[in-house]
Parts: C-alpha cells; structure tokens; sequence
C-alpha cells in the first residue's frame, strides 16, 4: 500500500501521516500541494483534510477520487466537520466527507465523537476508530508560579482570547508555545498585548517549556480530537479541559487526567488547579500502528 501524504511540513494532519507511514513502513508519495501525477497501482492510503486537497469541499472530493480511480482507497479523515463552524460551511464540508468515506474500503477517525457524525451522514460507511497516539514526552517537571499554558499551533477556536479575558486582571501569566497558522499573524498580533507567544519550538524545546508551565490547559472551543490535549497527557501532566462530549470520551478513557471546565469558569478552575504530574498513558506510535494494519488486513488492503 502507497500512502499519499500531502501538505506542508508541520502542519498537524501531515505529521500524523508521515509518522504512520513511518510507523508501518509504508512507501510514500511526498506532496507539499495537491498534485495530478498519476499514482502507482494497488491500495493507496491518505490522511484527509479538505482543504489540503482542492480549494473547496467538493473540489478536495473530486480531485482525490478522480485520481485515485478504481484504486481500494483507505482514509484517515482529520478536521471532521462540527456544527459551530457554521450551517452553511457545515453542510458543504460534511457532504463531501461523507461522500468520501462511503466510497472508501476504510475509513478511519480519531474518536468515538467523530464516529458518530459519519453513522449519521455516511451509515454504510466502514468507519472505524484509532484515536491519536499518546507518546511518552521527557518534559522536566519544574512549574513556575502562576503561568498558565497553552501548547500547539496558534489559531482562532482554540480558546486562547476565553483564557485571556477569564485571568484578565489576575496574577496569572499565559504563555502560547508554539507558532501562529498561516493566515492568523494578525489576529495573533492581538494576542501579544496579553500572553507570550513563543513561535515554534523543536520537540526538545517545547519538552523544555511545557515544564515550566504551572496550568496546563486545552481551551478549545469545539473539539473533535486534539494532537494537544495528547501532548499534555504524553507529558504526564493533567490538564484542564474544556467541557465536551470528545474531552468527556477522553476523560472515560483514560480517568483521573483531565479536569473538565464549563464555559465561563475558567477563572475559577485556574485558581484551585494544584499542578502534578502523573505517569504517562501506554498509547504509543507502536500500538497505533498496529492498529491500523489489522484494520487495512481486515479489509485486504495488506
């Protein structure tokens, strides 16, 4: 099987991608943007976000299925369409999501959340579940007095201003570690008049900073699944969580590591946090590799 791994380097559906392609061995097609070159014969494998692949929706559908032909297909789908991106957007993304896992011999999602919109919009689809791996991090465990963190791509929805109205005024200080999105510089310049962005950081780097933070947290507005949420945890640290049903499945998983926040209470669940850190979960690379190549055997893609 070829995985085709399109997107530019760093950002958080190609990671994933190259380090599954890695995990199993698999041959990759490398491609910074979508291409046209035909692909080589058999299963072909590709993580999936629309709009790494066409500039639209329905553009990203017809492109990738026009290409691959008649090839089996499996698909790692990211970025699942929820309704608070709004109606309109919703529809026009979850028409060709579904589209896509229905014509597709696997399709595959990172939570039982995620699951639940495809049983809904694609019924016959064969989805299935492997929810984000949660690598062991070595972060020194050195909290600095009241600094509050969030870790990851900067971008807007994943709650950075609820944190800074919430502490405003407070002893608190907010460090952002990691860069801005392309196409969000500006709206992160706001930022900076309250918290310390620290632009992208090497793995040894952000190791390094997540302990010296005191307030681990994930603000996000609307998740779906989170690469975030499973760094904290790979650091062994507990985390406040925004309340929602993919941090509560999260949350049953694997109890005792999250502390769920209401809208609204972020001031409070900041102030009574006590930080400690706890050994890390066992969900490596390792075990969702193997994962994956029972899934693609089971469909006999391998």
């Amino acid at each position: 099987m070829h995985h085709l791994i399109v997107g530019p380097a760093g950002h958080g559906v190609t990671a994933y991608a190259e380090r599954l392609a890695r995990e199993v061995g698999a041959e990759v097609i490398r491609e910074e943007e979508y291409g046209d070159s035909a692909l080589p014969p058999g299963p072909i494998h590709v993580a999936f976000t629309d709009h790494l692949f066409g500039s639209s929706p329905r553009e990203a559908l017809e492109a990738l299925l026009g290409r691959v032909g008649t090839r089996p297909l499996s698909v790692s789908f990211h970025d699942v369409p929820q309704r608070a991106e709004g109606e309109r957007r919703f529809e026009r993304r979850a028409a060709a999501y579904a589209a896509l896992a229905a014509a597709a011999e696997l399709a595959v999602v990172n939570s039982e959340h995620e699951a639940r919109f495809f049983a809904a919009r694609a019924p016959g689809a064969a989805v299935r579940v492997i929810r984000l791996p949660v690598e062991p991090i070595d972060s020194p465990f050195d909290p600095e007095p009241a600094t509050v963190g969030v870790v990851g791509f900067i971008y807007p929805g994943k709650g950075h201003e609820d944190l800074i109205e919430a502490l405003a005024g407070t002893e608190y200080r907010l460090r952002f570690l990691g860069g801005v999105s392309a196409g969000h510089e500006r709206w992160a310049r706001s930022l900076e008049r309250h918290a310390e962005i620290t632009g992208w950081l090497s793995d040894d780097e952000l190791a390094r900073e997540m302990g010296r933070i005191a307030v681990p947290v994930c603000a996000h507005r609307h998740y779906s699944a989170s690469g975030s949420l499973m760094t904290w945890l790979g650091a062994g640290r507990c985390v406040l969580a925004s309340d929602s049903p993919y941090t509560r499945e999260i949350d049953a998983w694997m109890p005792g590591r999250i502390s769920l926040v209401e809208p609204g209470s972020w001031r409070e669940a900041v102030s009574t946090y006590r930080p400690r850190r706890v050994a890390p979960p066992v969900h490596g690379w390792d075990a969702v590799g193997a994962m994956w190549q029972r899934e693609w055997a089971a469909c006999g893609l391998m």
